[in-house]
């Protein structure tokens, strides 16, 4: 499935993020997960449950039941389910029929996320969750802006080729981004590591735009400005990176955006994003002006990929795909994604 050389359209032995953690609570929420119906809550003493979502009596959605205590009871026929998915009351006889259970999916709770394993349950190893706290969420020494949830109608290896190729920050976000005019002109590098992949652009001797003279308000010259997008897996991109002094080198303080992408379906994901700074931590001005950016830079990115994911559906004759030398990064990525799928399909 385009950009991939391969059916499968994403890997699901894999961490993805399932929700918000104050997302989740005694009310029921349902959300399509890689093209699977799941259902959260969190039983009495506070732990997070995702379920299957759909009754396996006639094909109900467990959302429109309700909670007795940890179980869910299914708002048609009244077949009810412990948080460990297996069936425990049907009102019309005394057992509950083989088969019944709900595939309960392994939840890790980590800071402000929880995340969800979709693949075999005996390969769910935590630590392959990503480091979130190395790069601001759960560290006391960042402060950390939670946006919006935005389910976006595109599947989400075009989010990832958007994040990796920052280019089109002087087109897409020419009126939003301060600064942003330069991104494009400035040189890309790559970097490779077993676990990540950054495409690096450090602008160098960069001036002072209105947005980073309120970050550092004692800064008088130029800066230089990592605007970093790091593949960390198909769960998270994180892009920004630290700026600096031009004329000393010293660092004034690292701002990332962290994008969690979750396929909801093949051609449809939920992005949540985090900006994370280790700057102005008693600075709320800053975190109005993270929030409020975000408010008008995500639509932007988001328009952009369902204008493409539309096209791709619409039938059209497309032109034989060409790239740069900046997708570098990007079509690395795509072999990475499809070694990572064939090696759970053999």
């Amino acid at each position: 499935m385009y950009p991939l050389a391969v059916d499968q359209p994403y890997p699901r032995n894999q961490w993805w993020v399932a929700a918000y953690a104050s997302e989740l609570g005694r009310a029921l929420l349902a959300r399509d997960i890689l093209g699977e119906p799941v259902l959260f809550y969190r039983t009495e003493n506070g732990d997070p449950v995702a379920l299957a979502g759909i009754c396996p009596h006639r094909s109900f959605p467990l959302e429109r039941g309700r909670l007795i205590g940890d179980a869910v009871q299914c708002g048609y026929h009244g077949f009810t389910f412990g948080a460990d998915g297996h069936c425990q009351f049907v009102p019309s006889q005394k057992n509950a029929p083989q088969k019944s259970a709900l595939r309960r999916y392994p939840l890790v709770e980590r800071g402000n996320l929880v995340w969800i394993w979709t693949g075999q349950e005996n390969l769910s190893d935590p630590s392959l969750i990503p480091d979130m706290e190395a790069i601001g969420p759960g560290n006391p020494d960042w402060v950390v802006e939670q946006h919006p949830l935005a389910t976006v109608n595109a599947r989400y290896t075009l989010l990832i080729e958007n994040l990796l190729d920052l280019s089109h920050v002087t087109f897409i976000h020419a009126n939003t981004i301060p600064g942003g005019g330069k991104v494009v002109e400035i040189p890309v590098t790559l970097a490779e590591t077993e676990r990540s992949l950054i495409v690096e652009r450090h602008g160098r001797d960069l001036p002072l735009n209105p947005l980073i003279q309120m970050q550092f308000p004692d800064q008088q010259g130029p800066v230089h400005q990592q605007f970093d997008a790091e593949y960390i897996g198909p769960c998270v991109i994180r892009t920004g990176g630290a700026i600096s002094d031009a004329a000393s080198g010293v660092v004034l303080g690292t701002q990332n955006f962290l994008h969690m992408i979750t396929p909801a379906s093949p051609t449809r994901l939920h992005y949540f994003v985090n900006t994370a700074r280790n700057f102005g931590l008693d600075n709320p001005a800053l975190t109005a002006i993270n929030l409020g950016m975000g408010m008008r830079i995500q639509p932007e990115d988001i328009d952009a990929i369902e204008t493409i994911e539309a096209v791709l559906q619409s039938g059209a004759m497309l032109p034989t795909e060409i790239s740069a030398r900046i997708d570098n990064g990007a079509l690395k990525v795509r072999r990475r994604l499809e070694t990572q799928i064939l090696a759970e399909m053999t």
